[in-house]
């Protein structure tokens, strides 16, 4: 059974992107320039989400495909940050890659994830522009936020807030008594309601119930409405 009293969040990303220092300086405000990549670390951390205390575990993963481990660490994972660095194109490739990694294997379950362009502050050697961040993270239904580390904790509060608030979301769905297995879409349209972001199904309602002689359309349009639903995620650069 779930257990919605702890979320298991993994951080992903090619080196030197500024992975730990995102965690660290949302867990203790504190910015740290260097850190070892040789190893993982596992950081523990409890939060107030919607006046519920929950104990969160973060993996700051390193060297993950070169050690093997990204098939257990993303099995072991309930929500995932795919995190690079706005000054290098390359990371970007990367982020890309995890993102289809993780979803050849999540899939068909919904999994949560964050897609997190970071060094924003170094705009004058920027080489992924914010359009490109958030085209990728439509792509694969995800939030998006750009923050930089160096400069201060809010951005990565409130990127890690949105991922959390969201993987608590679909752990309580999940751990309801009586339900239907939910896939990806049904659990996108349910959170598309939580986050404010379903005025597209409303609109295909309103327009299903004025036009009940263009039934065809109607239903052309809200399978439209449910695809645009899922792919509506938070995306902000702070």
């Amino acid at each position: 059974m779930t257990n919605v009293n702890r979320i298991r969040v993994v951080v992903l990303g090619g080196p030197r992107v500024g992975k730990s220092a995102v965690v660290v300086r949302y867990l203790t405000r504190r910015y740290i320039g260097e850190y070892s990549s040789t190893s993982d670390f596992l950081y523990r951390h409890s939060v107030t989400i919607d006046n519920v205390t929950t104990e969160v575990e973060i993996l700051d993963t390193s060297r993950c495909e070169e050690n093997g481990c990204l098939y257990s660490h993303i099995r072991w994972g309930e929500a995932f940050v795919i995190v690079y660095s706005v000054t290098c194109k390359r990371s970007f490739q990367e982020a890309r890659g995890l993102l289809k990694q993780l979803a050849d294997l999540r899939l068909p379950s919904y999994f949560t994830a964050l897609l997190l362009g970071n060094k924003r502050d170094l705009d004058h050697a920027r080489e992924v522009c914010v359009d490109e961040g958030q085209q990728l993270s439509l792509a694969h239904g995800c939030q998006f936020y750009e923050v930089s580390a160096a400069e201060s904790p809010a951005g990565a509060a409130l990127a890690f807030q949105g991922l959390l608030r969201e993987a608590r979301s679909v752990q309580l769905l999940r751990a309801l008594p009586i339900r239907r297995k939910l896939g990806v879409h049904s659990v996108s349209r349910v959170l598309g309601t939580i986050f404010g972001k379903n005025n597209s199904n409303t609109t295909s309602n309103n327009n299903n119930n004025n036009n009940n002689n263009n039934n065809n359309n109607n239903n052309n349009n809200n399978n439209s409405s449910g695809t645009k639903d899922r792919k509506k995620r938070p995306s902000l650069s702070i």
